[in-house]
């Protein structure tokens, strides 16, 4: 009896499995694709504001909305009002590092990269 409920229950577990994989004929395989955005944010000698550089890509057209982004973000005085900013025209935060600076044996946070994406349309 033992031996007939271990075989049937394997059997369901590789019937289960081998159905799992194949693909239904009605549904459609979607691939998103995504834009990413390097962000450094550096503070600026003697002030509160921002000095901010967006790299978008290698293309004429991504250098250009890159500057564009650049000019628009810098002078802005909180590091969360560059989130938001770019929140707003479609980017989500992907990751965060720091940018550490090492003087004499003494040291701080200088700046913050952003990696951010998007959907491509």
């Amino acid at each position: 009896m033992y031996k007939f409920l271990l075989t049937i229950f394997l059997f369901a577990c590789c019937l289960g499995n081998s159905s799992a994989r194949h693909k239904r004929d009605n549904q459609t395989e979607v691939k998103t694709t995504f834009s990413y955005a390097y962000i450094r944010v550096e503070g600026k000698f003697l002030s509160k504001k921002l000095k901010v550089k967006v790299d978008l890509g290698d293309s004429n057209e991504q250098i250009a909305e890159g500057e564009k982004l650049s000019e628009i973000l810098t002078n802005k005085k909180s590091y969360a009002s560059i989130l938001n900013y770019m929140s707003k025209i479609g980017y989500e935060l992907v990751n965060t590092f720091d940018l550490t600076d090492n003087y004499n044996g003494s040291g701080g946070t200088s700046g913050i990269i952003y990696i951010m994406k998007r959907v491509e349309e």
